[in-house]
């Protein structure tokens, strides 16, 4: 499969998701894990509603690429009362690689 080079970009970022994720969990005390798993779940949750059930590489990232704008507020919002995860970009790239399985393009 061909991409262009901006949906190849984000691809690559989120290849790297799954590594860093589990980095920033294993630093985490209790109440840290569960305010990121939380944000983790809401970003995720905007970013299926952004993008809706049936969706295209190419349209993910363009929702990566807009993610700046609505993510920090999505995770600030679903870790309280805890803190927002420092890393509201790694949520993004984490809940992109999740998604990326089911796009109608992923296995062209």
């Amino acid at each position: 499969m061909t991409l262009d080079p901006m949906t190849e970009v984000a691809v690559q970022a989120w290849g790297e998701a799954a590594a860093t994720a589990r980095r920033t969990r294993a630093g985490l005390d209790t109440r840290g894990l569960a305010a990121f798993e939380r944000a983790a779940t809401a970003v995720q949750a905007e970013l299926v509603r952004r993008v809706g059930q049936h969706f295209t590489l190419a349209e993910l990232a363009t929702a990566w690429r807009e993610a700046d704008r609505w993510a920090p507020d999505v995770a600030l919002d679903a870790a309280l009362p805890g803190r927002a995860p420092r890393s509201t970009p790694l949520l993004v790239d984490l809940a992109c690689a999740r998604l990326q399985r089911s796009a109608r393009d992923a296995h062209a």
